[in-house]
């Protein structure tokens, strides 16, 4: 049976991205827990909307595309709620849907205490507040730099790109989703260039035991170095990715102060002053590279400069 606190937190991307009448599709694979669909479904139902529930064996990496079956689903349904396990936001089916109208809401790998706790309850007010701020201040901006306690220096173009408030309430042109928290981009193809280390968690591989090292020249990571999760990451580009799975494809600030640092990207990179670094596939964020992956790796208390200009100080955000 739901709790009364899952159906109340279920209902939240529902109220802010749904309303009577809606056709909604329900995302989930072989590894989404249950009670995570069972709720969406039953707070649809609830509040007027018709819940479809597809479930599909889960994908072999992040970017993946879902089955023919789901991706065809997906063309028909009024709202998009992906609880899958693996993230779909970068994949030709949910860019299909978003083509055709179809609202999405994006929940990679959402657990039942993520549904319940930490970034999930925040005050989402407060949560689009910060992350207008901040998509003004990357929007208007020319060039990042990031650094970190352990060694990063990376440079970035993102002059012409637009930056996207993602605040759990979808938007024509962007995506939503839950918990949600963060303003992301698609830095210009190409032009990053130095390091980068990822300190906190990585998509397919978890809280980190060691950082993530990536040496970037024109625009990808030329080398991957660290411990046994580094080597893991070779091995996932190697299996399951192609050429341009290494694309810097996205820079995203986490703009959450709910967020908690749980060892799961969905929530880990929503935390307000980390910062996350897309690589591979970039098209649903306006960029232009095409690849079988997309993989995000946090780091969790860089220092950003835009044009100069402190927006992160060690892990704060700070806003003028």
């Amino acid at each position: 049976m739901i709790s009364m606190e899952l159906n109340r937190y279920a209902r939240i991307p529902l109220e802010l991205n749904g309303k009577t009448g809606d056709e909604v599709m329900i995302l989930a694979d072989s590894r989404t827990e249950p009670d995570v669909y069972e709720s969406f479904a039953a707070a649809a139902f609830g509040m007027g909307m018709t819940p479809n529930v597809v479930l599909m064996v889960a994908r072999a990496a992040h970017g993946h595309e879902p089955t023919a079956v789901a991706a065809k689903a997906m063309q028909e349904a009024d709202l998009l709620l992906s609880v899958a396990s693996t993230a779909m936001t970068h994949t030709d089916a949910v860019r299909a849907a978003l083509r055709g109208g179809v609202r999405y809401v994006s929940m990679p790998g959402i657990t039942v205490d993520m549904m319940t706790n930490g970034a999930a309850t925040a005050d989402y007010r407060e949560v689009s507040r910060i992350s207008h701020q901040v998509t003004e201040i990357l929007t208007a901006g020319r060039k990042l730099r990031l650094t970190c306690a352990h060694g990063s220096d990376l440079s970035m173009e993102i002059s012409g790109r637009t930056a996207f408030p993602l605040d759990g309430v979808y938007r024509p042109g962007a995506v939503a989703g839950f918990p949600d928290g963060e303003v992301a981009m698609a830095p210009v193809e190409g032009a990053s260039h130095g390091r980068v280390v990822f300190d906190l968690t990585m998509h397919m591989l978890g809280k980190l035991e060691e950082p993530v090292v990536l040496t970037v020249e024109g625009g990808h990571a030329v080398k991957i170095e660290g411990g046994w999760q580094a080597g893991r990451l070779k091995e996932i580009f190697k299996e399951r990715g192609d050429e341009y799975s290494t694309n810097i494809g996205e820079f995203a600030v986490g703009t959450n102060a709910w967020a908690r640092a749980i060892g799961n990207a969905s929530e880990d990179k929503k935390r307000i002053g980390t910062v996350h670094i897309g690589l591979g596939d970039n098209r649903t964020l306006g960029g232009k590279v095409r690849s079988a992956t997309h993989l995000d790796g946090i780091m969790a208390a860089p220092k950003l400069t835009v044009d100069g200009r402190t927006i992160i100080d060690q892990g704060k955000l700070v806003l003028h």
